[in-house]
Order: C-alpha cells, then structure tokens, then sequence
C-alpha cells in the first residue's frame, strides 16, 4: 500500500500532543530509538507516564490524535493483566506502513518499575518531561538475579517432563505437533540458558536481539537449530540441541554457583 505518514512526522505529532496533557508527566520513546538500532522498519515504542486516574484519558488523546492523521485501521488493546502489568495497546494507522506500529505502554505514576533499565532498554529518547528528568537507570541486579534463579529453577524442574513431548510427537508421525513442541519445550529454554551465561540482563528476551546478546559463534548455532523440516531432520536437530542443553545446564549451574 502508499504510505503517506513518515516516521518522524508522527514523533513530532505524538510529541506535540503529549507535551500539551495536564495529568501526563514524561512520554519517551524505548525498542531500537533507546537502542540506537532504528532503521526503515523500526516500529514505534511509546511510553507515557500519568497520574494513577489518567490512564483511559491518555488512550483516549492520543487515538484522537491518530485519527485525526488519517484514521487507525487496526487498534489492539492488549487484555489486562498485561505481562507486565502496565496498560498497553498497538495501532496501525491509515497511510502508514506496516512496519510503523505503535506500541502505546501507558504507566501510572505509582509504578515502580518505569522499564527505564539501561542494561534491558536502552536509554529513552525523552519527548516530554515535566521536570522529572526521566533516563535510564541502572538495573536492580538482586531482584534480577532472583527472577533469573528462579526463571532457571523452572527449566530444571520442567525439562524432564517437557523434553520428552518432543520425541513423542516425532515417534506418532506429528509433523506440527513435534516442530512446536521443539521450539516450545526445548529451544527456547536452551536459548534462555545461553542468554543466562552471555547476556544475563536480558535472560528472557528470548529470539529477540540474538544478533548482540550472543557471540556469533552461539548465534550461528542457534540459527541452525531454529530451521525445521521433516520429521527426520526435527529429530537431528532434537539430539543436537538436547545434548547442548544438558551442557548449559551445568555452565549455568556453576556461574550461579559463582564458579569459575
């Protein structure tokens, strides 16, 4: 489809609206403009910070502003509670590609965790402040290290039951079945576990950012176990991966052990 809205025309407009809302303290911008990683396909990462009874208002304001670009043809309220328990949802806008989502995350002003972590978001690029001085902040490493341990609890606990669904569905000749439950049960948590040695702040980002929070070496591998067929080569690739997990388990066990 043409587009007619650029990029850089609606942080402009965003910036112009969220600058002139009494009950909105700060509106910053995180994904890859906290990054430094913005390019042609980036999307649009809004945050806005607001008085606790604000919340609907800001939605509201800023879907007016939306349409009065052109209209949203896609809005998605995300069911709350969200998973990180802030109210949020994505737009796409008439005449805008569809590369140029909004993700609108709407945050009361009695959080406390405003995902401004450098070492997990970057550092915002701030819109609008009323004299907060909003920017990021270290990372709170003892209730991280805690969700880590406790994230690694769970994948221990868990493998032996999941795992074996893989080579189940292999065995009874279910193709879908066997490559979700590959991905599901088996690569992701491996990935979780390579994540947990080389890039620990961001354990649980999962497939996103693979390209800066692993050596290349462990991304190539990765990559390699991500591509499926058929059943034959799922199995291959379950044998490969199993056996690297059960390594990285133990890597894993002795850096929370603090072992060299």
């Amino acid at each position: 489809m043409s587009t007619s809205i650029g990029r850089e025309d609606l942080i402009a407009a965003i910036t112009t609206l969220v600058s002139g809302l009494d009950w909105l303290d700060a509106a910053w911008l995180g994904g890859s403009d906290a990054t430094g990683r913005t390019d042609h396909r980036s999307d649009l990462d809004l945050v806005c910070l607001v008085r606790d009874d604000g919340v609907e208002e800001t939605f509201s304001a800023l879907e007016s502003l939306f349409e009065s670009l052109g209209g949203i043809r896609h809005r998605y309220r995300v069911p709350e509670p969200t998973r990180h328990g802030n109210a949020q949802a994505y737009y796409l806008l008439v005449g805008a590609s569809d590369d140029l989502t909004i993700d609108l995350v709407v945050l009361r002003n009695s959080v406390e965790d405003r995902l401004l972590e450098r070492e997990r978001h970057g550092d915002p690029l701030v819109l609008f402040d009323r004299g907060l001085g909003i920017g990021s902040v270290p990372l709170h490493r003892d209730a991280h290290d805690a969700r880590l341990r406790g994230r690694y609890a769970e994948i221990v606990a868990a493998s032996p039951i999941l795992i074996p669904l893989v080579s189940k569905a292999i065995d009874r000749g279910f193709v879908a079945e066997a490559a979700s439950s590959y991905q599901n049960f088996l690569l992701r948590p491996l990935i979780d576990l390579l994540r947990m040695e080389h890039c620990p702040e961001r354990f649980d980002f999962g497939f996103r950012y693979l390209d800066r929070d692993l050596p290349p070496s462990e991304r190539a591998f990765v990559e390699h176990l991500s591509i499926t067929g058929d059943l034959e080569s799922i199995d291959e690739l379950r044998k490969q991966a199993v056996e690297r997990f059960n390594m990285q388990i133990l890597r894993v066990e002795a850096l929370l052990n603090g072992e060299p």
